[in-house]
């Protein structure tokens, strides 16, 4: 409906009287009609179109559906600015406050109250023995229970410097050895106990109980959720310093095993660095990647992974590097334990571990070293006890270098090996004799197993063990022989292995 073209005057409840509008002009009540739909009132864009005399003030008036927006908008940003998820702190009532200032003034009370049932509940801290660690708890206990009061009787929630000694705790739990798991539990014991505090002393008091359970365990839920996330982010935050740190140690101290190897005060400086006792003995163990040309960070995902698993609790922990295509490995032998026992007892746990039941690669495992010469040394003879045992096709995943140790320690000489290459053309011409000897070495000379295995009768083994030693001159029974012969057989199966 159209706005009539005459306007009788009136007086505003608080103005001069208003200048009586006479248009009879139909078009311009129609602008003034379609202004007003638009943007709720008659203002100055109507007098531009004409449909105002000027000098004619606007009409106040808004249409509903403008009022309707405004009262929207309104709330939409009183929404935005209003603090959620309870981290805006309840105004304590009057009968409230001095409850929470009386309970601040026990808060001692509290502390050794939730002290005791951290102690107990929490099996990391019930473990700690250092008096100074166990200090260092109930002060940080004393410190969480005052932050909650000053927040309630403050009326505001912690910032960062209240926050600051919550996250610097966090960290230093990270280098105590406390595991992330066991200092969020302790925490939440310790805010279970403060709430039950709060409880128990308005418990018998049915308005102040309404109150506590209505306006202050949203926030209380809040509070918790901000100091818990306060002590992850700085203990993964340090947790990642760590690892970054030890990262690049032991970089370096695996650079100066092979690199500088006679740099003794490098190697010292960082393996202490590392926890790990420079003149301690360490065994190598060479895993092959199992993904041969893949990118390094693969590899290094896959070093990490195998470190992981031979990480034994109460153990000094393994360091490894990738070295010549291979996941190096250095495992402590404990001080006392004999190092034969314990690569036995390693190549045991090497079987048993189940994240390496499906690691299809091979391992190597080198003798015992002490310094980075002994480290080097170990790691040469990982990878060469893998190499041999994989082109001679052992049966078994675990090739250890001890196995090897005489047979490739004649072979390293150029002189000896030709040797012992000249021993076995005394009995080529025979090619039967080669084999049946081959075959008397690998059964371990019981001479029944031999004939089995060769499908010939027990005399004929014995007539060929003769000829053997008539040839070479040699006794099959003198362990002095038994060395020579088993270097040459074995230097002989790994070149049959390379010209497959």
């Amino acid at each position: 409906m159209l706005v009539s073209p005459r306007v009788r005057s009136r007086r505003g409840p608080a103005g001069p009287s208003r200048t009586r509008i006479c248009r009879g002009s139909i078009f311009a009540a129609a602008l003034r009609q379609r202004h007003w739909q638009v943007h709720g009132c008659f203002c100055a864009a109507a007098q531009r179109q004409g449909g105002l005399p000027g000098g004619a003030p606007c009409y106040t008036r808004v249409s509903p559906a403008a009022k309707t927006g405004r009262i929207w908008r309104r709330r939409q940003m009183s929404k935005a600015a209003r603090p959620r998820d309870g981290a805006a702190v309840p105004a304590v009532s009057r009968r409230m406050a001095p409850e929470v200032r009386a309970l601040s003034q026990r808060a001692e009370t509290i502390v050794q109250r939730v002290f005791a049932t951290v102690r107990e509940d929490v099996p990391e801290y019930a473990a700690i023995r250092d008096p100074a660690v166990v200090q260092e708890v109930e002060t940080m206990i004393r410190i969480n229970v005052d932050i909650w009061f000053r927040a309630l009787l403050g009326g505001r929630s912690p910032d960062a410097e209240m926050l600051k000694p919550v996250a610097d705790f966090a960290r230093r739990r990270f280098h105590q050895g406390i595991a992330l798991t066991g200092l969020l539990h302790s925490f939440r014991v310790g805010s279970t106990v403060l709430w039950q505090a709060f409880l128990d002393g308005v418990q018998h008091r049915h308005e102040l109980r309404d109150e506590v359970l209505l306006k202050l365990s949203p926030y209380m839920m809040y509070h918790t959720d901000l100091l818990g996330q306060t002590i992850s982010h700085a203990y993964v935050d340090e947790q990642r310093r760590g690892e970054r740190w030890q990262s690049r140690l032991q970089h370096e101290l695996c650079s100066i095993v092979f690199d500088r190897p006679d740099d003794a005060e490098g190697f010292r400086e960082r393996a202490l660095a590392l926890g790990a006792d420079p003149l301690g003995r360490r065994i190598a163990l060479a895993f092959a990647k199992t993904s041969p040309g893949g990118s390094r960070s693969a590899a290094e995902d896959e070093l990490e992974s195998l470190m992981r698993a031979l990480t034994v609790r109460d153990e000094p922990r393994p360091i490894g590097t990738l070295w010549r295509e291979h996941a190096v490995i250095w495992m402590a032998v404990p001080g006392g334990e004999n190092a034969i026992r314990h690569e036995r007892r390693l190549s045991t746990q090497l079987g048993q571990l189940p994240a390496l039941r499906g690691h299809p690669q091979p391992v190597g495992i080198g003798l015992a070293g002490t310094g980075a010469r002994g480290w080097h040394l170990s790691a040469e003879q990982a990878l060469r006890g893998l190499d041999i045992g994989r082109r001679l096709a052992t049966r078994g995943r675990q090739f250890r270098y001890s196995d090897y140790v005489l047979d490739d320690t004649a072979l390293q000489s150029r002189n000896v090996a030709g040797y012992l290459e000249g021993l076995l053309e005394l009995i080529a011409p025979e090619p039967h004799l080669l084999e049946t000897l081959d075959s008397y070495f690998l059964q371990r000379q019981q001479r029944k197993a031999v004939a089995a295995t060769l499908q010939i009768h027990p005399n004929t083994l014995s007539y060929r063990l003769k000829r053997i030693e008539t040839l070479l001159k040699a006794d099959l029974d003198d362990l002095s022989w038994q060395s020579r012969l088993s270097a040459a057989l074995l230097m002989r199966r790994m070149g049959r292995a390379d010209s497959v």
